[in-house]
């Protein structure tokens, strides 16, 4: 403990030297930071916030002006439903810490998205992931259920410190750490000796409210990187509906985009069309762009799928459906085939039907069953030889 307050009184006797004491202005926006996060003021004394807060505060400078520089346009994003749900603009902090504002971060615990939800939690919040959408990686509706979910958890714990801790560590191991230490007070809890909570779960309150701090402080908000934090710098998006299965590139031509820029705004589809199993589904597009979608925009056919196979080439797809190989490229924005990867396909391309091979099924039935020869379906699927797998997904062409 002696060595602690030893190393303690140095870094502050340092930053004293380096001028980086806090301000009396910066000071009572402090204590205004923990008050709005329900923690009790004293909290600004803890030997173990100011030692990490002393060592850690210029990267975490660093860490939030290049995150709102990066991602200018999902922090502006995140403040105005912030706004409009009258939620705490602390909870920007959290998505910043969560993922940097990444809308394709991706952890191993199978979280994803800017708030990083795993799977069950977004299906908790009517987030849908399935094989053509990811709505975690939709900023707005992914923002919504966070301030859902976040709210909850303020509710059912009474206080936004502990909600946060929540949010990281789950409900059951927070209730359970609460239990255990007899207290919700943060300096209980987050006590380095105790361990009532994990280093992780600790250590991230703790980089929250230090971005607050940042987002607070006076030299930052007169700086001209706070300007990344307004609104005005972004163009807004704009949610319209469109059928089920359309691909991209037809909204895009119709507003003058490119395919590529579109795809940017709707990060939540796995794939450059529309879910086909729906009949109508939203994509955003500019706010400025509205007049002309409304103006030039026309319901088509809808575009129709290819699964590709092991073996597929452009070529080799392009022949089997009768259309060019640059169409194909062009419709998906992509430029290399991988296997299993569900391609958009012109409306005027041959009709084309996936079948899953059932228990018992030959080639011989399924050529049957849909009218075409053996030897089409082989084709169409690069088969190699007459074997089936229960499960497999065949290409049926008509």
């Amino acid at each position: 403990m002696r060595i602690f307050a030893i190393v303690l009184f140095i870094l502050l006797s340092c930053s004293c030297s380096f001028g980086f004491m806090v301000s009396d202005d910066n000071f009572q926006k402090e204590i205004r930071v923990l008050k709005e996060l329900d923690i009790d003021p004293k909290y600004i004394n803890d030997e173990h916030f100011l030692l990490l807060k002393n060592v850690r505060m210029d990267m975490t400078k660093k860490e939030f002006i290049n995150t709102i520089t990066k991602e200018y346009k999902h922090a502006a994003i995140i403040k105005d439903v912030l706004k409009e749900r009258n939620a705490p603009n602390f909870l920007l902090y959290l998505a910043i810490v969560e993922s940097k504002l990444s809308n394709r971060a991706t952890s191993g615990a199978k979280a994803a998205g800017i708030w990083q939800f795993i799977p069950s939690t977004a299906k908790l919040h009517n987030l849908n992931v399935d094989k053509y959408v990811d709505e975690r990686r939709d900023p707005l509706q992914a923002t919504h259920a966070a301030i859902d979910y976040l709210e909850r958890l303020k509710d059912r714990f009474g206080k936004w410190y502990l909600a946060i801790l929540a949010y990281n560590a789950g409900e059951g191991k927070l209730s359970k750490a609460i239990k255990l230490a007899g207290s919700d007070d943060i300096m209980v809890l987050l006590n380095p000796k105790k361990k009532y909570l994990s280093l992780e779960s600790r250590d991230y309150l703790r980089k929250i409210i230090m971005m607050a701090y940042v987002a607070n402080d006076s030299d930052f908000l007169i700086s001209k990187d706070s300007s990344m934090l307004n609104s005005a710098t972004y163009i807004g998006i704009k949610r319209v509906e469109i059928p089920g299965g359309t691909s991209l590139r037809d909204v895009a031509v119709s507003i003058g985009f490119s395919l590529e820029n579109l795809s940017k705004y709707n990060t939540h589809l796995r794939y450059s069309f529309t879910p086909p199993n729906r009949e109508t589904y939203y994509i955003y597009i500019p706010t400025i762009k509205k007049e002309e979608f409304v103006a030039n925009y026309k319901e088509g056919s809808k575009s129709k799928i290819y699964n590709t196979k092991k073996g597929d080439t452009f070529e080799i797809i392009a022949k089997k459906l009768n259309i060019k190989a640059s169409d194909i490229k062009e419709y998906n924005n992509v430029s290399k085939i991988k296997s299993n990867y569900k391609l958009a396909v012109p409306a005027n391309a041959k009709t084309i039907y996936e079948y899953q091979v059932k228990k018992g099924d030959t080639l011989g039935m399924i050529s049957r069953k849909f009218g075409v020869e053996v030897d089409e379906i082989i084709k169409a699927n690069s088969k190699t030889n007459m074997k089936l797998a229960i499960g497999e997904n065949l290409v049926i062409p008509h």
